[in-house]
């Protein structure tokens, strides 16, 4: 009896660590100043800066105008096999209030997508 009462207590065990959910392994994004906002220059021009931080190494960033599909700029290279990244992406032409959307990817397919305003 105290036997299939010890393999009944270690099946539980095993069947709750199994069942957990699995903690979220995307990549985090934080903007310098915790702000996600910022203002264009006399010449429309912003750096967006900020630390990237994934579990998985990541593979890259893409920045997009929103409303636009196609990204503006790829990091295919710098952030690449890095789990600790501070990024500074330059953005240029701004003429009127614009978000940028940030969408970092790690190595295992894993995304996370972050807003920026740039007021003009």
């Amino acid at each position: 009896m105290k036997t299939k009462s010890l393999l009944l207590i270690a099946l539980s065990a095993i069947l709750f660590f199994t069942s957990c959910k699995k903690e979220s392994e995307s990549p985090q994004l934080t903007f310098s100043n915790n702000m996600p906002e910022g203002t264009a220059n006399n010449a429309g021009e912003f750096t967006i800066t900020g630390h990237i931080s994934s579990v998985v190494r990541l593979e890259k960033v893409i920045l997009t105008r929103e409303g636009q599909s196609t990204p503006f700029y790829t990091d295919e290279s710098t952030a690449k096999n890095k789990n600790e990244y501070d990024y500074s992406y330059l953005v240029t032409d701004i003429i009127a209030d614009t978000y940028i959307l940030l969408d970092v990817y790690n190595q295992e397919g894993d995304k996370s997508t972050s807003r920026f305003l740039i007021r003009k």
